[in-house]
């Protein structure tokens, strides 16, 4: 019987990575916002989740796995990357150049026979939604929000049904109304002044949420619904 060889250098869970700072946790989801500042870099660190990855400023990071060759990892800001950590246990470490690192995790939690069956929720079409992922544990989407009359497909207020609890990461500084129309625990309507990378918890409910103001002619937000 072959026994799983031990990676010959010190190493943390990504939970105890100083940088991965954790900002909240319930029984599917954990919300890490992890920032690497200029010229620095983090710890090795494993993760062992599936993990969608928000990257809320213009990234360009050096990223070296464990057992293969550093590279350089460039992503503009606004850029989504799905990775299934339960099956590839990524051990990393990143360092930075003249950028700091900035990415929201949106971490699952649930085990893989927990994640309910979707193939028969309908994908949201509608103006300033982009679908971006659509994997068993959750589906990924880019919103759009613009005062714009002349763009046909810009929109001040998205209205969607969400089948299942998400979570809404800004990237662009706002302020928003969000309404939720059938969740007790969930305020019925609240004005928000959002920040860059500031994450909303949403229930399963009827959202919409509605431009009030922006730093930005089109701002974005990403969409994270966990099966």
């Amino acid at each position: 019987m072959e026994t799983e060889t031990k990676p010959d250098i010190d190493f943390v869970p990504v939970e105890m990575e100083p940088m991965h700072k954790e900002r909240w946790r319930s029984d599917s989801i954990r919300l890490v916002y992890a920032v690497i500042p200029p010229h620095m870099k983090c710890l090795w660190h494993q993760h062992t989740k599936y993990s969608v990855y928000v990257v809320v400023a213009p990234l360009d990071v050096t990223e070296h796995s464990y057992g293969d060759a550093p590279h350089s990892l460039v992503q503009d800001k606004g850029s989504v990357f799905c990775r299934d950590h339960t099956e590839d246990k990524l051990l990393h470490v990143a360092s930075t150049r003249e950028l700091p690192s900035m990415i929201v995790i949106v971490e699952m939690l649930k085990d893989a026979r927990e994640y309910l069956p979707h193939d028969q929720i309908v994908i949201h079409v509608s103006k300033g939604v982009e679908l971006l992922n659509d994997e068993p544990r959750c589906r990924v989407y880019r919103l759009t929000l613009q005062d714009d009359p002349t763009d046909d497909q810009g929109t001040m207020e998205l209205s969607l049904d969400l089948p299942t609890e998400a979570v809404l990461v800004a990237l662009d500084d706002c302020e928003v109304d969000i309404k939720s129309s059938s969740d007790s625990s969930f305020k019925t309507e609240r004005t928000l002044s959002l920040k860059v990378a500031d994450d909303v918890r949403l229930p399963l409910a009827k959202f919409s949420i509605k431009l009030v103001s922006s730093t930005v002619k089109k701002t974005q937000f990403i969409l994270t619904e966990i099966y």
